[in-house]
């Protein structure tokens, strides 16, 4: 009757520059990854599934969980990239590697 309320977590603001490299890296600190593309669960991460940049590029809402939490995601646009604020070495990394930028502190 009733629902439980979901696990909130703070977003960091993230300007992403390579999609799939950021997506796969999300994959691989996941224990239990499920990629959400446009509500479609997405299970091929190779070159040839819809994990690619122009894939990415042209979805509304995607989102990387592990199991039911979310690492990351956007909507509308890959611009509104958010990274769980639970996940900031994961973020920490990819800037490192150029992969985006940390446009502010979690919220």
């Amino acid at each position: 009757m009733f629902r439980k309320p979901k696990p909130t977590f703070n977003l960091i603001p993230v300007l992403p520059k390579n999609y799939r490299s950021i997506c796969l890296r999300a994959i691989e600190v996941s224990q239990d990854p499920k990629v959400l593309m446009n509500k479609h669960l997405i299970t091929d991460f190779s070159d040839q599934g819809k994990l690619t940049q122009k894939e990415i590029r042209e979805c509304i809402d995607f989102e990387i969980r592990d199991g039911n939490v979310g690492i990351m995601g956007f909507h509308d646009h890959p611009d509104e990239m958010w990274i769980n604020e639970n996940y900031r070495e994961f973020a920490d990394y990819c800037e490192q590697q150029g992969w985006l930028r940390i446009e502010g502190p979690a919220s």
